[in-house]
């Protein structure tokens, strides 16, 4: 019998902190609720190294989206809905909102990282991501010492739209793999797309041009161009070479100012 009593003591126990839980969580929904937006807090990632974003930028888009929240009450701001719509600006990579009980609107927005300047066949100028996002090039832009990238580009300037065909699959692909390594990324500043639909380079020091063609076998490529410049440049210098392809596994083709090629199988270093 005392058994007993003890285990209906416990259930009751538990069902009178279950019931005090509830009443805690419905006093803070309901002041949550009915709480006001006291003042709105924007900060852009990575801080201090925004390049298309701005805290008037955003702050404006808050006031396009669900207008001005300062003095509204929470209920009436609808956080999903602008979380959603800042998420759909081009130059942002990922948006988040919070409404703190202190009445504090927090929105905390991560930018897109550029790796490319374009230039297309019509004329319009925007920058690309890693991931091929169109990021449109507007008059608030900050300079940015990325790649440019022109010729025979076909895709056209649709802001947050990641851009496709094979040709744009094969600058993307030579972009990122220049951006990856610090060594080639300072070595190039130009990459142009020619009639032949093949990717060259155009590096920064020396008057010729690398002939890359397609975006496969990067890695391999950009191998036998370090081992050219080792054994081939060491004697003859940077200016005696108008292009070097590489767009063959197997050999690479200097050709040299005012001659013929120069057809040239790369060795290993020691």
């Amino acid at each position: 019998m005392h058994s007993l009593n003890k285990r209906q003591w416990m259930v009751a126990a538990l069902v009178i902190l279950l019931v005090a839980v509830a009443i805690f969580w419905s006093s803070i929904s309901n002041t949550a609720k009915n709480r006001l937006v006291e003042s709105m807090e924007i900060t852009i990632l990575p801080e201090g190294k925004a390049i298309f974003l701005n805290k008037t930028i955003i702050a404006d888009s808050v006031q396009a989206i669900i207008g001005n929240p300062i003095g509204k009450n929470a209920a009436a701001v609808n956080i999903r809905k602008l979380e959603g719509q800042l998420n759909k600006i081009p130059a942002v990579k990922k948006a988040e909102v919070y409404l703190g009980l202190d009445g504090l609107l927090k929105l905390k927005v991560e930018e897109r990282t550029p790796i490319l300047f374009v230039q297309n066949l019509k004329g319009q100028q925007f920058y690309l991501d890693s991931n091929g996002v169109v990021i449109p090039n507007t008059p608030s832009t900050k300079f940015c010492d990325v790649m440019v990238a022109n010729g025979n580009i076909p895709v056209l300037m649709e802001g947050g739209k990641i851009v496709s065909g094979e040709i744009t699959r094969n600058v993307m692909q030579v972009a990122k793999f220049v951006a990856a390594d610090s060594v080639w990324n300072a070595q190039f500043q130009q990459l142009y797309v020619d009639n032949y639909n093949d990717v060259i380079l155009i590096p920064r020091v020396g008057r010729h041009s690398i002939v890359v063609g397609n975006g496969a076998n990067l890695p391999k490529k950009f191998e036998n161009l370090r081992l050219f410049y080792d054994q081939g440049l060491k004697s003859t210098g940077w200016d005696q070479y108008k292009s070097v392809d590489i767009s063959n596994l197997n050999q690479v083709v200097g050709q040299r100012t005012g001659q013929e090629n120069i057809h040239t199988e790369p060795k290993k270093s020691n």
